[in-house]
């Protein structure tokens, strides 16, 4: 997989700038290592022209393999990245971390409850952590649009226009592989688990581990919040949907101080947004109904367009609006 040059930017980022101490595991950012493949694996499909029923088929197996449980745990983990950029926040928790012991403090946090959001800087990480998803759905929203637009102009081919006599046996295909769900680049979590400070003498390092020679231009230009927090106009989470906020917050917490350490099971807990998961579920179910049902080739980026990118974009901000 070719690594984006706005997910390379991402990559030196977020595992670099973020104050985590170093570990031997960082759960959150594997996690969050897998929503960011998704990120750079929906643009690489864009940005491939659909030449023969082989490339479809790429396309669907690469998109239409992550499953509901991976991407809401990325999606959140991803988020609490972001978050815990915030100074006044990440300064917060390492008070209350020194003050009261980091094993009462982490499983304060482990809860999930409002608890950390209700800490100087809480609301502003997260609103942060909001707006950085705000600004990617467009991204996601405009693949989803290429994609579908390449469907139509298939038309005019005779191999586009076949009849499906598969349909079942691709839509298996699909089924199986979001059983396994579709692992990270290991690029991206090796960059996002690195514990080394982001300076000019490892800047260069870093762009040679996370990004081809194409993405360097790409990857040296980090967006201000991966280094000095989010600046920008935060965004609320609508009334009655304040839970993924708390998660959120508490996650971005736990990841201010090391969650490597954490039981994974409430670990795990926090990082699974039931709205999001179930969503998402029912996109993995309709997506493997499109695809047994369409009967022409050229109608199979439709099920990806929507199933896998619209549909999905649609998932992750309807959690928080």
């Amino acid at each position: 997989m070719k690594t984006s040059g706005v997910v390379a930017a991402l990559v030196c980022g977020f595992g670099l700038a973020t104050g985590a101490s170093a570990q031997k595991a960082d759960p959150i950012s594997e996690s969050a290592a897998v929503y960011m493949t998704y990120q750079s694996d929906a643009e690489d499909v864009a940005a491939k022209p659909f030449k023969d029923a082989g490339d479809i088929d790429s396309a669907l197996n690469t998109l239409g393999a992550y499953n509901a449980d991976q991407l809401t745990r990325g999606w959140m983990a991803y988020s609490a990245l972001v978050a815990s950029q915030d100074p006044e926040f990440s300064a917060t928790v390492r008070k209350i971390e020194a003050y009261y012991g980091r094993e009462p403090v982490m499983k304060s946090f482990a809860a999930g409850n409002s608890y950390a959001r209700s800490l100087a800087g809480g609301d502003n990480a997260v609103g942060g952590a909001i707006a950085v998803t705000d600004s990617d759905l467009p991204k996601i929203y405009s693949s989803a649009a290429i994609v579908k637009e390449q469907g139509y102009s298939l038309q005019g081919y005779g191999w586009a226009k076949s009849r499906i006599r598969n349909g079942g046996q691709r839509a298996e295909v699909v089924k199986v592989l979001q059983g396994k769900g579709k692992p990270a680049d290991n690029l991206i979590v090796t960059a996002l688990t690195s514990a080394a400070p982001l300076s000019g003498d490892t800047k260069a390092g870093i762009i040679t581990a996370a990004a081809t020679t194409e993405d360097v231009a790409g990857a040296v230009r980090l967006p201000a919040f991966l280094t000095s927090g989010f600046t920008g106009k935060r965004e609320n989470v609508a009334f009655g949907k304040e839970a993924v906020a708390n998660q959120i917050a508490s996650l971005a917490a736990m990841r201010v101080i090391g969650a490597g350490s954490v039981d994974q099971a409430r670990l795990a807990k926090v990082m699974m947004e039931p709205a999001v998961q179930s969503c998402l579920k029912m996109q993995n179910l309709q997506l493997q109904g499109c695809v047994a049902g369409v009967g022409q080739e050229f109608e199979l980026p439709h099920c990806i367009s929507q199933h896998t990118l619209t549909e999905v974009a649609d998932c992750l901000g309807n959690v928080y609006k």
